[in-house]
Formats: structure tokens, C-alpha cells, sequence
């Protein structure tokens, strides 16, 4: 046996796709023992291969989509009929195919048409006990990556991802403030409390693991003010929003990074037409968001600084595992950042 099919070998035998072929086997092998009937093996073992079978097309119809697709939706009432209405479907299919393993048995199949009601009860509970089963290994997922959120200590990145906010920015903006207090600018009031608003955001109100969008989207618009501010005229910034922010949860700071960035490498661009575009889409529970910035031809731009991106992509996959896809363009004049979320609900079943 060569390498890599050992390799595959031992995968598949640490898969959950061979426990679970191992519980049915294991299943399989028990009704047969405890059959008390008098018919032969084979008979036994072909009655209760079928009986494996439809619990299994139950159970994981069940998993695979009535709890994902309906019942983590809250669609209670229509989770339990559609299960009932499954189980009633497939109960005289399995009767009729019963009927006729027994076909030189008249009593037998007198005995399951008369007791139809028992398959039906087989496979409804099955379905319940699938359920229960998928709602526990739900849970032991939800502890493990929580317990894994901790080992990554998710704290410790976010306080990193803070430190990598340029410093720069905040000196910049002190000096523009002391040149408009010098002007007895009235922007300056305006700009101390944008500065002071940024600045608590930061850090006291971005240590959960969520925080509201709405206070996101706020922290952005006070970065961009902030930065018209220095570059005037010299920089155009679009900045368009659509959709409802409230009552909606995001991962602190994940957009910051990527506004950084654009800033600081479209300042340096000497293209007569500098600019920053950001697009922020919200619909219903799913988040778009775009931002586009001028560069150079050969000005090499490395994604996010490279340490704050690989911070940015392991914070998504912590928070949002398959949940989120990032694309990145470093294109000949421009450098643009796509990022879809799909946002956390309160209710969320794996």
C-alpha cells in the first residue's frame, strides 16, 4: 500500500462519514440478535437490512435538511409535520416491501397490514432520536469552537489588530486639530469629538465578540471625516451605505484594516484622480461590502500589510466559519477589497 493511500485510508477511517457507517453496521448486527422470530437468517437479515435503511433515509433527511433548512428557522409547527409527513410517506412503502419478502407467509403479511401504525411509530422515533443527536453534536460543536476561540485567544488578536491601527492616523489628526484651533476653525469641536468618539470604540467598547453594526458604520464615518479633513480637496471619498444596520451583531473592527489600507496607499498614488470608494450593503441578514482605492502601476501594494490581513482572515474564520468570503483584487491602478458576511443570529444551528 502505497503512501497516499494510507494517507486516505487512515482520513477516511478518522472521518465522521466511517462512525457513522459503523453505527449502522452496529445497528444492523443488534436487530439481528435480537430477533426472536422463527424465520431464517436470511429472511431476518433482509428485513432488517430494510429497516436500516429507512431509518437512515429518515434520519439524515432529517439532519441534512428539516433541522438546517426549517427548524433552525424557528418554522417549528412546519418542522414536526413535515417530519410526520415523511414517516406517513414512507410508511406504506415499507409495509408493501415487507409483504412481499414474506409472500409465502400470508399470516406475516396479515400481521403488518394490521399493524401498520408500528413502522410508522419506528420511524417517527427515529427521526426524534436523530434530532436529539443533532442538536447534542450541535452543542459539543458550539463548546469546542468556543473552547477554540479561546486557545486562539481572540482577545489578544483583537487588542494586536488595535495596535496595528497606524499611529500615525491619530497624530495626523492632533495636527490638524492644532491647525484648526489655530484658525479658530469651527471644525474643531466637531473633529475633537469625533477623534474622542473613535477613540472609546476602541477601547472599551470593542472587547466583545460582537458588537452593534450601527456603532461599526459610525466608527467608519468618523475615519473618513477625519481623513477629508487632512487631505481636503487632494482626495475624493465615496462612502455608500444601503440597507437597515439596527439590531444587527459584527465582529468589531473587521473593516478597519482595509480602509487603513486604502487610505494609506491611495494618498501615495500620483494619479490626478486619487480616490477611496466604499460600498456597505446590508440585506436582511447578509453583508456586502466593497472598497476600492486608486494606486500606482507600479506602486506594490501588499494585502492589508500582510500580518493585519492573515489577523483579518483568521478572525473570519473563528467567528464565521463558511459563513463569509474575501476577495481581493491588486489590479494595475486600482486595489479594491470585497467581503460577503452572512451576519450571526441570535438562534444558529450548524
Amino acid at each position: 500500500m502505497n503512501t497516499t493511500l494510507q494517507k486516505q485510508v487512515y482520513r477516511f477511517y478518522q472521518s465522521n462519514v466511517f462512525y457513522h457507517i459503523l453505527f449502522w453496521c452496529f445497528m444492523l448486527v443488534f436487530l439481528v440478535v435480537l430477533n426472536r422470530s422463527d424465520d431464517s437468517l436470511l429472511l431476518i437479515l433482509a428485513k432488517n437490512f430494510f429497516n436500516i435503511l429507512f431509518f437512515i433515509s429518515i434520519a439524515y433527511v432529517n439532519i441534512l435538511y428539516l433541522i438546517p433548512e426549517i427548524l433552525s428557522k424557528n418554522k417549528t409547527i412546519l418542522y414536526v409535520v413535515s417530519l410526520v409527513g415523511i414517516a406517513v410517506m414512507m410508511t406504506p412503502i415499507k409495509i408493501a416491501i415487507f409483504y412481499l419478502i414474506h409472500s409465502n407467509d400470508a399470516l406475516s403479511q396479515v400481521y403488518y397490514v394490521d399493524n401498520y401504525h408500528l413502522p410508522f411509530l419506528e420511524l417517527i422515533l427515529v427521526g426524534v432520536a436523530s434530532a436529539i443527536y443533532k442538536l447534542f453534536t450541535d452543542i459539543i460543536f458550539h463548546q469546542n469552537k468556543t473552547r477554540e476561540l479561546e486557545k486562539q485567544n481572540l482577545t489578544s488578536e483583537l487588542k494586536f489588530l488595535k495596535s496595528q491601527i497606524d499611529p500615525h492616523f491619530f497624530f495626523n489628526t492632533l495636527n490638524s486639530l492644532y491647525a484648526l484651533s489655530l484658525k479658530k476653525s469651527d471644525e474643531a469641536p466637531e473633529t475633537v469629538l469625533k477623534l474622542s468618539n473613535m477613540m472609546r470604540y476602541m477601547l472599551y467598547e470593542c472587547n466583545d465578540r460582537t458588537v452593534p453594526l450601527q456603532k461599526e458604520i459610525d466608527y467608519i464615518k468618523n475615519y473618513i471625516d477625519l481623513e477629508s479633513i487632512r487631505f481636503g480637496d487632494h482626495f475624493d471619498v465615496n462612502l455608500e451605505i444601503e440597507g437597515e444596520a439596527l439590531n444587527k451583531e459584527i465582529m468589531p473592527l473587521i473593516f478597519s484594516p482595509f480602509i487603513e489600507n486604502s487610505f494609506k496607499h491611495g494618498m501615495q498614488s500620483e494619479s490626478e484622480n486619487t480616490f477611496v470608494d466604499i460600498s456597505l450593503k446590508i440585506k436582511d441578514d447578509h453583508l456586502f461590502f466593497n472598497i476600492t482605492n486608486s494606486k500606482n502601476a507600479n506602486q506594490s501594494q501588499k494585502d492589508v500589510g500582510g500580518i493585519g490581513l492573515e489577523n483579518v482572515k483568521r478572525r473570519l474564520n473563528l467567528v464565521y466559519p463558511e459563513k463569509h468570503m474575501l476577495k481581493i483584487k491588486n489590479q494595475l491602478e486600482t486595489y479594491s477589497v470585497e467581503l460577503y458576511l452572512k451576519l450571526i443570529n441570535t438562534y444558529h444551528v450548524v
